[in-house]
């Protein structure tokens, strides 16, 4: 008989409740997540989302070139993976099929969508929707902005919490204690005005707290400028989100001014429940 996350497997009609509150875990899901999250990409680490040969995928795993065959051919038989001619693994149409569904599950969700289009066509910024998902901020919805200088985040990648104004947005969603376990020793200085300690981030998160609002400069990347507001959890998946514009900091024209008016109308919008 196995233990699984605490709990024993052929034990007849036992507390299948209780076992989940405990963390029931099945091991080769368990698997399956960590080799499918390679896939995704990582602003900082470039070369994380270059592992997508088997011999690659095994080494950074742990495993034997046979476990991670099978695992790979599982993967590509139902469309979650496809193999190349080069004998490298990227993305399938599941993967695809699956985020379309999530999006159209939710009305919320459709408006939000379209708040980036409207912000990005109104201000020539780039407008992102990005959600909390295994310690980071995962890009799930973009729209590229039209100025000479363009800020653009790859759909899935992965950017680090503490260097950006969507970043706060979801970590003022959190408490401290969560914050703390999330960016304590990941607060690596990107650029002039990066937080590198956590009194300073939270202080940044405090005042989140209190606005509704986050604004960021040269903490991502020299030059750039970032605003944002926190989507509460359940908009996009259990954990928090946020909505944010970036783009240069320096820009001709009334853009910013006209994304920081609507997001925080879109924000006062979502508190009172208004969709």
């Amino acid at each position: 008989m196995t233990k699984v996350g605490g709990a024993a497997e052929g034990s007849g009609k036992r507390d299948r409740k209780g076992a989940q509150g405990r963390g029931f875990r099945v091991p080769t899901v368990q698997k399956l997540g960590s080799l499918l999250q390679l896939f995704i990409p990582d602003a900082v680490d470039e070369s994380a989302c270059s592992i997508c040969k088997l011999q690659d995928i095994a080494r950074h795993l742990g495993w034997d070139d046979g476990t991670t065959h099978r695992f790979l051919v599982s993967l590509t038989e139902i469309g979650m993976l496809e193999r190349t001619s080069d004998d490298r693994y990227r993305i399938g149409v599941l993967a695809v099929q699956l985020a379309s569904v999530y999006v159209a599950g939710s009305r919320l969700r459709g408006v939000v969508i379209r708040k980036i289009e409207e912000l990005s066509a109104a201000t020539c910024l780039t407008a992102d929707i990005a959600a909390l998902q295994c310690g980071a901020m995962v890009v799930i919805a973009s729209r590229q902005g039209s100025t000479p200088l363009t800020s653009r985040c790859m759909l899935g990648e992965k950017v680090p919490l503490h260097a950006t104004a969507g970043g706060k947005a979801i970590l003022s969603q959190l408490d401290d204690g969560e914050v703390e376990e999330l960016c304590r020793g990941k607060l690596v200085a990107l650029a002039s005005n990066t937080r590198t300690t956590m009194s300073s981030l939270m202080r940044d998160i405090a005042a989140a707290r209190e606005s509704r609002f986050v604004g960021t400069l040269s903490e991502y990347a020299e030059g750039l400028r970032s605003i944002a507001i926190p989507l509460p959890a359940g908009c996009f998946g259990v954990r928090p989100a946020a909505l944010a514009c970036s783009g240069p900091a320096i820009l001709s024209g009334s853009g910013w001014e006209i994304a920081e008016e609507e997001l925080r109308a879109f924000a006062a919008q979502l508190h009172s429940g208004a969709f």
